[in-house]
């Protein structure tokens, strides 16, 4: 007789151990996905936080030059106060060639005469050719000048300058050869501007700002029908720099 074969055992996992590993596989699998999805999220957000942080900004931005700060010097730097060769051209965003033929910057005393160590006044003027950002046909010629009080005996730098400011307002308005507007300017401390007929033809605009106690003056010229704030945009390129650097180089 022959013997029955025994059926041969089942592989593999059955009953509660199939099911234990199947429940182990798939949470382990979860937690895999889980990982990967937070690991990814953590990539994702660093990337942007890192964009954001370390974001740089040009120093000649509006934004950059507003936000910084200095202090006033304890002393009168000579050497280093020059608006006219050091500041205006270190102006990256504006496109001005000035020309060589000035004389350099003045010292004089308040009422005029010769400068003293607590009586001083410096001044100068320079001329040149800027290149707008509007729409012109011809570059405008532009002119700057300048009167900073370093030094009063009698302590009143601000309001000599401020004094200044309004002689200068009239004398600009006047100097056109045909007025049209003006008004408030908002511009370093204080500022107007007024624009109109050139006498040498053209448009003019004059802007007139005070910093601290240095008086400021510019005035461009365009052959083109220009219109004030086409002028203003030129104007407030030089405010920073030259905000910072009158805060910091007219001593305290």
């Amino acid at each position: 007789m022959v013997e029955e074969k025994a059926p041969p055992q089942k592989q593999g996992l059955h009953g509660w151990k199939a099911a234990a590993a199947v429940f182990g596989c798939g949470t382990l699998a979860a937690f895999g996905v889980f990982g990967v999805v937070v690991a990814l999220l953590g990539t994702l957000l660093s990337t942007l936080s890192s964009g954001f942080g370390g974001s740089q900004q040009n120093p000649d931005d509006s934004s950059v030059g507003a936000a910084q700060t200095t202090s006033p010097r304890d002393e009168f730097v000579s050497d280093k106060f020059d608006l006219c060769r050091i500041s205006l051209p270190s102006v990256s965003s504006v496109s001005l060639l000035l020309d060589d033929d000035g004389v350099g910057p003045v010292d004089t005393s308040v009422e005029g005469g010769e400068p003293a160590e607590d009586n001083l006044v410096r001044s100068d003027e320079c001329s040149g050719t800027l290149h707008p950002t509007a729409r012109t046909t011809q570059p405008w010629s532009f002119h700057f000048s300048y009167r900073a009080v370093i030094f009063s005996p009698e302590g009143d730098r601000e309001d000599l300058s401020q004094g200044d400011l309004e002689q200068w307002r009239e004398e600009a308005e006047e100097s056109l050869a045909g007025f049209e507007e003006g008004g408030e300017l908002d511009f370093l401390d204080r500022a107007h501007y007024v624009y109109g007929n050139s006498p040498v033809g053209g448009v003019e605009y004059i802007a007139v700002a005070r910093k601290r106690s240095a008086v400021l003056q510019f005035s461009m010229v365009s052959q083109d029908e220009n219109s004030p704030i086409h002028f203003e945009s030129e104007v407030k390129k030089f405010e920073n720099h030259l905000d910072l650097a009158l805060q910091n180089m007219i001593p305290r």
